[in-house]
């Protein structure tokens, strides 16, 4: 019986066989999209899994007040917190600290290297967190002050082949033995690092004394069982016996990628709105793959009501052309399945580029994509063969006998329009997010930065230890052979730029006005030198700019952010005040507020101070189209003041658009899928169109004898899909909206959303689809009518 099922089911497949391949590849791109989407989602979800306690790892950060109103908050806490939660809560069963060092230069037989994620770490942390040792003791890796650890990345940069047990490095200031090598970090997970110092030695903090210096993350592993909520309760009670102006709040770790808004964070995080709109997306192309399959076939049911019926005169049941009509979309599917596969195979390592995701994993060899595909496949068959088969199955022998059977398609019809409308609401929906996305992105590199990004070179010097008094008189010396260099105007060292991660910059809430109470609000800070605002273009509002001279280490630079928390009505009001930041210092400038960070957060209140000892990156100011051979030029100057040290520079304005990467690739990926969601709904309607146009073939034919012209046939056929247009965009339309709104409210500062972006989203969902109908409408026009009527039903 199967093997006759499946020889009617390939016969009936190959002799409609451009329809059989519309369907395949409608369902072969809806299947592919959705798998590599999914396979995206889970990644985003699966964040700190690889933690076997994650589900009990909490932690500690800081909501910042001023009085009653919350200016910020803050991932980083206080060294002292960790023993204290240990001390004194007795749902903590263990706690970590963990401290951003960043981009250090190790050093290795006289050669230094780079090495970007270094942290300080308890020992304990290996406690809590899964961290997998290829060398080395983990049980006692960091209880020694004067060890380090590696990852297998970093271990093969510094030594190649080379053991690197017991080998001496020189990290920073500090002169350490290598005690370990744990597995490079997992990608899945919000703190990564390639390279661990001691804490005790980096923080060198008495845990008796009063706490500052709030610069590293606190972890706590709660009893299993224990209520965050009493937890949190707790720290409330602890941050009230401390200060007003600051409260401990506790979160999972399993909230930190895709919840987390808080400053000062390890690596930026995901946005869960981004992951649930491609879910979303994903969802309704698997979808729209299975209505195309669906209108064709009941569009054509009146070819199969026939064969159904005449199959019942001759002895068949329901249930036996039920499987037959299932047989064949089970053989769709499988087709379109492979064909998926294949899609996914080809197009995986480019998807994967978009994203910026290396997934962990080859898609191949996870056994969740196996199963993922698995359900996906049974579901594409329940969605796609389900409804046509219990309707060609249901079909009444006496139809056979009704002349009127063969002309039908319309049993089905209103299914049909509202399919339709479905899918061109949802084209509707992804067309004008795409525009709502490329128009915030667009609106956000036209603002006015507050200075100029183009073409600065910046070295990094990220030598720690020197004396203060060489490190200067290397940084004078490099400046003016650089300035030498043709296509070199100015130089400038400073201690972090704008675009840099927020981690090198100093925050302070201890600012006071001489003479008047202290301001709780959080102030970023870092040095700079006097070429910092000529060679950065910065606009000054008033008073003057520092001057290279020994008494500039008692004046300060503040933007207009600043001026406001001050309490300044004007910048010119603030010059010439003093106010306590480490010493009494002046305010001397006020500089119009430039980007520190990107459009998407507000102007941060920035204090610039003087101190050419505490530079770390020097800027280049070029003007040439050849910057190779000022990098060259720039290598030979560096290695000629600093021999044996690494060369490592940046472009400045890439780094800071570095900030929008996630928009621009999320930008990317719905604008590509955007397009294939318009191509597979269009696919469907070329199918549906099609038949359309073989079914009244005749009809045609007798119109054009009578004298309807192409342009009237073209119209005939159009006029029912424009009103389908129609409702679609009345549908679409209201959902865009909401979409575009949930998406924007991550930015402070955002564009508008003005009316023509959803009738444009419309019309060219409209022109699309007008297209796709008349293309086969012509076709059928230009047929010579005698043709028609021969060959018409």
């Amino acid at each position: 019986m199967f093997r006759n099922n499946f020889k009617i089911a390939y016969r009936s497949i190959w002799k409609d066989r451009v329809y059989s391949a519309i369907n395949i590849l409608g369902l072969a791109l809806a299947t592919a999209i959705f798998l590599l989407i999914i396979h995206y989602v889970r990644f985003e979800y699966s964040y700190e899994n690889v933690h076997a306690k994650a589900d009990n790892i909490y932690r500690v950060t800081l909501d910042l007040y001023n009085g009653g109103e919350l200016v910020t908050t803050d991932c980083e806490t206080y060294p002292q917190l960790g023993p204290t939660l240990q001390k004194d809560f007795p749902e903590v069963k263990n706690y970590a600290r963990i401290e951003h060092v960043g981009h250090t230069e190790v050093k290795y037989n006289n050669k230094g290297f780079i090495i970007d994620r270094v942290y300080a770490a308890d020992s304990q942390y290996f406690s809590i967190f899964n961290i997998d040792f290829t060398l080395g003791d983990k049980s006692r890796a960091l209880t020694n002050p004067n060890e380090t650890l590696l990852s297998e990345t970093s271990a093969q940069k510094i030594f190649g082949t080379e053991n690197p047990m017991g080998k001496v490095l020189k990290v920073g200031e500090y002169t350490l033995t290598v005690a370990g090598v744990f597995k490079d970090i997992p990608e899945n997970t919000h703190l990564k690092f390639d390279l661990l110092i001691p804490f005790s030695i980096e923080t060198k903090t008495d845990l008796n004394a009063k706490w500052q210096s709030n610069n590293n993350f606190t972890y706590a592993e709660l009893v299993p069982g224990s209520s965050a909520e009493t937890f949190n309760q707790k720290l409330y009670k602890l941050s009230r016996e401390r200060t007003k102006d600051e409260i401990m709040v506790a979160g999972p770790i399993k909230d930190i990628h895709l919840y987390s808004k808080r400053a000062y964070e390890p690596e930026p995080a995901g946005n869960a709105n981004t992951v649930k709109f491609l879910l979303i997306i994903a969802i309704l192309i698997l979808i729209i793959g299975a209505v195309n399959y669906v209108n064709l076939t009941t569009a054509r049911s009146s070819e199969r009501l026939k064969e159904a019926g005449i199959r019942k005169i001759l002895g068949s049941s329901r249930t036996g052309l039920i499987r037959q009509f299932f047989l064949e979309s089970l053989i769709i599917n499988l087709l379109a399945f492979v064909l998926a596969l294949t899609l996914v195979y080809t197009f995986a390592p480019f998807y994967l580029q978009l994203t910026g995701k290396a997934l962990g994993t080859q898609l191949f060899n996870s056994y969740s994509f196996w199963i993922t595909c698995a359900l996906l496949f049974g579901l594409n068959c329940l969605l796609s063969g389900l409804q046509p088969a219990f309707i060609l199955s249901s079909v009444k022998p006496v139809v056979v006998m009704n002349r009127s059977s063969g002309k039908g398609g319309a049993k089905g019809s209103a299914l049909r329009r509202i399919l339709v409308v479905g899918q061109f609401a949802v084209a509707v929906v992804v067309i004008a997010f795409t525009i709502v996305i490329y128009r915030q992105l667009q609106f956000m590199r036209q603002q006015d930065k507050g200075m100029n990004l183009e073409q600065i070179l910046v070295i990094n010097d990220l030598e720690d230890g020197k004396n203060d008094s060489i490190r200067v008189s290397i940084h004078n010396a490099l400046r003016n052979d650089l300035l030498k260099v043709p296509g070199v105007e100015n130089v400038s060292v400073n201690g972090s730029l704008p675009g840099v991660d927020k981690n090198y910059m100093n925050t302070t809430n201890n600012i006071r006005l001489s003479g008047g109470e202290k301001n709780s609000y959080t102030f970023s800070t870092y040095a700079v030198d006097a070429n910092f605002v000529p060679l950065m273009k910065m606009q000054l509002l008033a008073g003057r700019n520092l001057r290279d001279n020994a008494t500039n280490v008692r004046e300060v630079l503040v933007n207009e952010e600043t001026c406001r928390l001050l309490g300044f009505s004007s910048p010119e009001k603030a010059i010439g005040r003093n106010i306590t930041y480490n010493i009494e210092s002046t305010i001397v400038g006020v500089l119009k507020n430039y980007d520190q960070t990107s459009k998407k957060e507000a102007p941060l209140p920035m204090i610039n101070y003087y101190n050419p000892r505490n530079g770390k990156y020097i800027a280049i100011k070029i003007n040439t189209h050849q910057p190779g051979k000022i990098i060259e030029a720039a290598e030979k100057a560096w290695l000629a003041h600093s021999p044996g040290r690494a060369f490592d520079y940046f472009f400045l304005d890439q780094l800071y658009n570095q900030q929008y990467r996630a928009d621009i690739q999320f930008g990317k990926i719905i604008s590509i899928f955007s397009i294939l969601t318009i191509f597979i709904t269009c696919l469907g309607l070329l199918g549906l169109t099609a038949h359309n146009i073989a079914r009244r073939t005749k009809e045609i034919g007798i119109r054009k004898v009578l004298g309807a012209s192409v342009t009237g046939i073209v119209q005939l056929f159009a006029k029912d899909y424009v009103k389908l247009m129609l409702i679609a965009m009345v549908i679409g339309v209201p959902v865009a909206i909401w979409a575009g709104q949930k998406w924007l409210q991550d930015f402070a500062l955002r564009a508008s959303m003005p009316w023509w972006i959803f009738a444009l989203a419309g019309m060219v969902t409209l022109v699309i689809a007008l297209l796709t109908v008349s293309l086969q409408s012509v076709k059928a026009a230009l047929v010579n009518p005698v043709d028609s009527l021969a060959n018409g039903d």
